[in-house]
Parts: structure tokens; C-alpha cells; sequence
């Protein structure tokens, strides 16, 4: 089992603002598989916490690589399962492991699926998010507009920022129901003072759509795919590199 690295990036600067780590699990042929593959049976022999802490080590080592190679990464998102969710020692164990890799709180984001808070969370679950958000974690609400949260959902818990699903971003530059759809997550997001990162950007004109329409932040296999930390490396040195530097823009002085 293995992190993968999936970068994000600011619509606003084209800057590289955080990545995000992907399970990965090489068989016996030493093919990687997609979680699509391997995450029912963990879910089912009930795993889902141990590869939790896989990643978040995993992830926390990466953004001190990054440092260590002077590139300027803000956060790594993990996603939290449900189990992880519901352990009442979870906060402990998170702030021991950016404790070890001495990690500020606020550069982790932890994504949480829209259906597992959606409705009547458990009690357990609405303390574990508002305790983590106290203490500086980033609460991203991942897939969402897939699992039926309401406002009054995203008003009751602390969330950061929203994670728009894929499935309202493919096509958004052809399809205007699709940004309709994108444009009022947006509004209403705006209106509850959270940003939004777009999930499933695969084009230029869906990332060009998105960044008009006033969305955050970007990702998929539009910006790079998911990669291992070691190629993480070269692709923002490569990347940075063909960044044009920003123009500084100031009054004119006589």
C-alpha cells in the first residue's frame, strides 16, 4: 500500500497550492491498482483505519520532502473514512503524527465525504470535525453535491471548503446546465464564506470555464495524474519552471 500525489492548483495564480494523497496497492504482478479495486475488501475486513494511517504518514513525509527541497506546497489532503471519524481518540492520533513530521495543523485537509455527515450525523462524528477545525485542521467536504447535505448541514459543522464533484464539472465548458449547476454551488458558497475546489477538471476549457466562473481551485487528470512521491519532485520543478512570473503590478511614481 502506497500514498500517491495528485497536485491542486490556484485558479487565480496557476500556483501549485496543495496535493492530494491516493491509495494505491501493487499486486503480486507488481501492477498498481486504483482503489476502485482494493477499497471494498478493506472496507469489508475493516481496514479502512489502518490505511488511514498509512496515508497520513505517508502524506505528512511528503510535505517535508517538499519543504526539504525548498517547493513551496500548503497542504496535503487525506481523506477520513468513517471509521475514522467515529474513533474518539482520533484527534490524539492525528496531532502525534504532524507532531512527528512537525507539521503545522493548518496544512492538512481532511476530506470527508458528503454522506458521512449528510442528515443526522453521529454525535461522535459532528465533535471529532468540530474539535479537528479548532485545532487548525483544514475540513474539506469532499464529492460534493452527491450525498444530499443540506445548508443547514455545511451552517452546522465546520467545514473549509467545498469539494465540487466530477460529475457536475465534466463538460461545464459546452454544457450550460453544467455551469448553471457549477455557478450556484458557487454562489452559495460564496454567500456561507467557503471556497470550492473543482474535482474532475480533465480539459483546458473546463479549467478555463471553472476559473471564469469563480472557482478556487483545480484538479485531475487535466492538471496531472496521480503520481509517486519521487516523480512528485520533477513534476514541480518542471512545472514551476514553465510558470511565467507574475507581473507586480503598482502605482506609477514620478
Amino acid at each position: 500500500m502506497a500514498a500517491w500525489f495528485q497536485p491542486q492548483l490556484s485558479t487565480g495564480t496557476g500556483n501549485i497550492c496543495g496535493f492530494e494523497a491516493l491509495a494505491r496497492w501493487r499486486n503480486t504482478d507488481g501492477v498498481w491498482l486504483s482503489p476502485a479495486t482494493f477499497m471494498p475488501v478493506l472496507e469489508k475486513s475493516g481496514q479502512m483505519e489502518h490505511l488511514t494511517t498509512i496515508m497520513l504518514a505517508q502524506g505528512l513525509n511528503a510535505l517535508a520532502k517538499w519543504d526539504q527541497a525548498g517547493f513551496k506546497v500548503d497542504s496535503i489532503g487525506i481523506n477520513f473514512s468513517e471509521c475514522d471519524l467515529t474513533n474518539p481518540r482520533l484527534c490524539e492520533k492525528v496531532a502525534w503524527e504532524l507532531d512527528r513530521y512537525a507539521i503545522a495543523p493548518e496544512r492538512l485537509s481532511i476530506e470527508v465525504l458528503e454522506s458521512v455527515i449528510a442528515g443526522d450525523a453521529d454525535d461522535v462524528i459532528v465533535r471529532n470535525v468540530t474539535r479537528l477545525s479548532n485545532l487548525g485542521y483544514q475540513i474539506d467536504l469532499d464529492d460534493f453535491g452527491t450525498g444530499h447535505a443540506s445548508i443547514s448541514t455545511l451552517r452546522r459543522l465546520p467545514v473549509s471548503r467545498l469539494k465540487i464533484d466530477r460529475s457536475f464539472v465534466s463538460k461545464a465548458d459546452l454544457d450550460n446546465e453544467q455551469q448553471k449547476m457549477v455557478a450556484t454551488i458557487l454562489i452559495m458558497a460564496e454567500r456561507l464564506n467557503l471556497s470550492c475546489l473543482a474535482e474532475g477538471v480533465e480539459t483546458l476549457g473546463e479549467h478555463a470555464i471553472l476559473a471564469q466562473l469563480g472557482c478556487r481551485y483545480v484538479q485531475d487528470f487535466g492538471i496531472a495524474k496521480p503520481m509517486p512521491l519521487e516523480q512528485t519532485l520533477d513534476w514541480i520543478k518542471n512545472y514551476q519552471a514553465k510558470q511565467s512570473p507574475t507581473p507586480e503590478i503598482g502605482r506609477k511614481t514620478s
